[in-house]
């Protein structure tokens, strides 16, 4: 990538990093607060909630990314009548979106008390669900456009700027609220409101710094590959949103609640992670569109050892501390059985592999090859509903089958994402990637045999305790990676390091 590229695109992790660190303490903030104080069921509640609202994006058919890669070209052109046609076909499409959500949010308000298996008032549920759709109906009236251009255009840093603002005083206010002992509802209601400050920013932000123009033709060829773009869609939805919906329907909101304290460890340190794609995505789509192969490869191997090596070892710490953490974090939870080792080791290997397969998906996004890829979205939906389906109620295994049903969809999506980008775009053999399987797996097995030998996790009984052994883990996990990456990238890490020494 040229400079400009690199620098944006570092200032991109950077930021993306710092919102996800954020986005993380919030993860671990609020449930700590709010399942003492509210219990379980209501905590699993709300984040059961959260994902039925989540289902309104399926309408928007994946064309965020299509949109997206879309305005690469124009921007790069500095053609601002085509970025305005994009944004204008993009906000027109969405409005519509954020219309049909209102009726389905009344449809919700009726049928969600009647399938979910709680014992909260009927009332207090239809009450959370208006409050908590405030926010996502804003996004669609007024955000998604502008901040899809700001990541098309290496600006994405800016959205970051406003969320991690928006995040850490959506942690203040909550402590406030709790410690008032206030309806829950209260807490949520003032994060709503606080949240549509961020639509007004992001108007006049792009109202300063772009040219755009609201009489431009809505530009609707961007929609092309709609279809081809709603598979991928869907299949991340699977991937992010319908483990607390089936737990919900089918075993309970308290099951949620524990699903909940899991996932905001686990999908917390892939959301840190993945944020490296996020940041880098735009650079790789103007490099892409360049057509320079050889630079483009490069990039690739580059970015699949940096996400793939930090992955390998923030994962490896992850299930080593886990349960350690689990134990201290819901010491005072005790309307549920919130220590499910099993359960949180699967769902680790499963975001393991996410993130491995997040480094293929990037590059296939970015060079638009929706079509081409889509039948391995649609493999990854199919296996993870089924599976999952068929371990929750024929087999009986609860939040474990909803785990395993996503580590099945997740592998065969990867070693398909592989397949596919080895014979289009990148030409390079498949060796290479499992050579990064190997290396990652190797890592993972050294470490937790050594760790074992060398610390006893039994004996960790305070946070302080906690922190002491987790500090000593990853020196370990990191000495070990270190080791086996030089073996397997010698020249690859010579690369990475003359790429920012050639900057300084």
């Amino acid at each position: 990538m040229s400079n400009s590229r690199t620098k944006n695109a570092i200032l991109n992790v950077i930021f993306s990093l710092l919102l996800q660190l954020a986005t993380f303490a919030r993860g671990l903030i609020l449930p700590r607060l709010i399942i003492p104080a509210y219990g379980s069921d209501v905590n699993g509640l709300v984040s059961s909630i959260t994902q039925f609202l989540t289902y309104i994006s399926l309408l928007e058919a994946g064309v965020g990314s299509i949109f997206r890669a879309s305005l690469y070209k124009p921007l790069s052109k500095h053609d601002m009548d085509g970025v305005s046609g994009i944004i204008n076909e993009q906000k027109r499409f969405y409005r519509k979106i954020g219309v049909i959500f209102v009726f389905y949010v009344l449809v919700l308000c009726v049928v969600y008390p009647l399938i979910a298996k709680t014992d909260i008032a009927r009332s207090y549920i239809v009450s959370l669900i208006l409050i908590l759709s405030v926010s996502t109906f804003a996004e669609y009236f007024v955000s998604l456009p502008y901040s899809s251009l700001l990541s098309a255009d290496q600006k994405i840093r800016i959205s970051y700027i406003v969320n991690i603002i928006y995040t850490v005083v959506n942690i203040i206010v909550s402590l406030f609220w709790v410690s008032l002992k206030a309806d829950i509802r209260m807490i949520y209601f003032s994060m709503c409101i606080i949240g549509l400050l961020r639509p007004l920013f992001y108007t006049l932000y792009v109202k300063r710094h772009y040219k755009l123009k609201r009489n431009v033709k809505a530009d609707k060829t961007a929609l092309n590959q709609r279809w081809n773009g709603m598979v991928h869609h869907f299949a991340y939805y699977i991937h992010t949103n319908t483990d607390a919906a089936i737990l919900t329907i089918f075993v309970g909101t308290a099951v949620v609640s524990v699903y909940n304290v899991y996932g905001a460890i686990i999908f917390g340190v892939e959301k840190i992670i993945t944020s490296i794609s996020t940041g880098i995505a735009a650079g790789l789509g103007n490099l892409i569109e360049s057509k320079k192969a050889d630079q483009i490869n490069a990039t690739v191997n580059q970015f699949e050892l940096v996400q793939g090596g930090i992955a390998t070892v923030l994962y490896t710490v992850t299930g080593l501390m886990l349960i350690p953490f689990i134990r201290l974090y819901t010491i005072n939870m005790t309307d549920m059985d919130y220590i499910q080792p099993l359960f949180g080791y699967v769902l680790i290997l499963a975001e393991i592999i996410y993130c491995l397969r997040c480094i293929y998906s990037t590059v296939s996004t970015n060079a638009n090859k929706f079509k081409e890829t889509q039948l391995g979205a649609i493999l990854e939906c199919v296996l993870n509903l089924l599976v999952s389906l068929a371990l929750v109620l024929i087999c009986k295994l609860g939040i474990l089958g909803v785990a395993i049903g996503t580590v099945v969809g997740m592998l065969v999506r990867y070693l398909y994402e592989i397949i596919f980008l080895s014979k289009n775009v990148i030409y390079r053999p498949i060796t290479k990637a499992f050579k990064m399987l190997t290396a990652s797996f190797a890592i993972i097995i050294i470490a937790i045999v050594l760790c074992n030998v060398i610390l006893d996790y039994t004996k960790i009984m305070t946070f302080a305790s906690w922190f002491i052994y987790a500090i000593i883990t990853t020196l370990i996990v990191g000495i070990i990676a270190a080791t086996v990456y030089v073996i397997f990238y010698k020249e690859d890490i010579k690369s990475i390091i003359g790429r920012f020494t050639a900057r300084s």
